[in-house]
């Protein structure tokens, strides 16, 4: 079970990546080539197009399968990693003071 998740979160990180690289920026090119918000009257609203929702949808995908691991992780290993430890006996005292 935590490998299938491992693997669905690790493909959600390379597909939320690439889908944000693919994305274009709010004001790409808007100050750099003197484009003014006129331009932008007659364009079509891209608010949420189906890149966004996809993207909306592996971040959440993210968030769970992050939490659903963490949740996993803890139950898996309910001690600490010092009770694992075998430390050396203490020296004992000689029974008789030395002479």
């Amino acid at each position: 079970m935590q490998t299938l998740l491992l693997v669905v979160h690790f493909v959600a990180c390379i597909m939320l990546i690439l889908l944000v690289l693919l994305q274009s920026g709010k004001g790409s090119a808007a100050g750099i080539f003197g484009a003014s918000g006129a331009d932008n009257i007659f364009a079509s609203p891209t608010a949420f197009n189906a890149i966004n929702k996809l993207t909306a949808a592996l971040a959440i995908t993210l968030f769970c399968t992050s939490i659903l691991l963490t949740i996993a992780s803890n139950r898996k290993s309910s001690g600490s990693v010092l009770d694992k430890v075998n430390l050396p006996a203490a020296p004992t005292a000689p029974a008789t003071p030395g002479k």
